[in-house]
């Protein structure tokens, strides 16, 4: 079990940073767009100081509703009681507390990243590679706020999957 438990923590790590560093991989990449390549905005949606502004109220109320939203999707009595598509009810519990807690996960992952990938089109549609370059700032720093302990977390979900 440990190491099953040990490759799987690790591995929902690396997805973790890796799922999270894009907006500021996407930033980079906008920068020397703007900067080398002479792309300009095919679009102006919102004047600059009101989209910057609304960026970055929706980048701190993230900030501050990552760790509660955090705890409400991966409390290990959530992840236990979610249904695992695609898997057959009567496996190992260790398996399928690995599987259920990177579904969910993913579900988080997909939460968190919602207000990135919202800001990172607004740049793109406006070159506006400043705010792209702090989006991508702002959300290694959800990351590391946001980033639970998958092996204690895969742990209780195993004694959960226990007692039921």
């Amino acid at each position: 079990m440990t190491a099953d438990l040990t490759g799987a923590h690790k591995r929902m790590t690396l997805l973790w940073f890796s799922v999270l560093s894009a907006p500021l991989l996407i930033g980079i990449a906008l920068t020397a767009m703007v900067m080398v390549g002479g792309y300009t905005a095919p679009a102006m949606l919102l004047p600059e100081e009101q989209l910057r502004t609304a960026a970055l109220g929706a980048m701190a109320l993230m900030l501050i509703c990552s760790r509660p939203l955090r705890n409400i999707i991966l409390s290990p009595s959530a992840i236990a009681a979610r249904p695992l598509q695609g898997a057959a009810t009567d496996g190992d519990a260790n398996t399928s507390a690995i599987g259920k807690t990177q579904a969910s996960m993913f579900m988080l992952l997909g939460m968190l990243d919602a207000v990135s990938m919202i800001v990172v089109a607004l740049c793109l549609m406006q070159a506006d590679y400043q705010l792209a370059l702090l989006n991508g700032t702002y959300t290694l720093v959800l990351a590391v706020i946001a980033k639970p302990d998958f092996a204690t977390l895969i742990r209780e979900t195993v004694s959960q999957l226990h007692r039921a």
